[in-house]
């Protein structure tokens, strides 16, 4: 009888320690996925931050540009340019 008490009490400390063993491997892989993941996130965070300084740049270059309403006085006062005729406009059909 007591073989039996302590057969069922060994298969139950291994079934415990393969379960346990099981869910460390787990958790180890978990971590190994989250790191992963920490390390996706800081090289999105530094796209970002390099795409809003490069979205900062344009801004200010389009800031500089003049206004469309100025640029057409300086052609048609200082290069003395004129607006199309209704001869010279030719109307492209869209193809596709």
């Amino acid at each position: 009888m007591k073989k039996r008490g302590t057969v069922a009490a060994r298969l139950f400390r291994a079934v415990c320690l393969s379960f346990s063993a099981l869910l460390l491997v787990m958790s180890l892989l978990q971590h190994v996925r989250l790191t992963g993941c920490e390390a996706e996130i800081e090289r999105l965070q530094l796209a970002l931050s390099e795409e809003r300084d490069r979205q900062a740049q344009l801004e200010i270059r389009i800031s500089m540009l003049l206004p469309l309403s100025e640029l057409e006085a300086y052609a048609v006062q200082v290069l003395g340019m004129q607006h199309p005729t209704q001869s010279q406009i030719t109307w492209l059909d869209k193809v596709g």
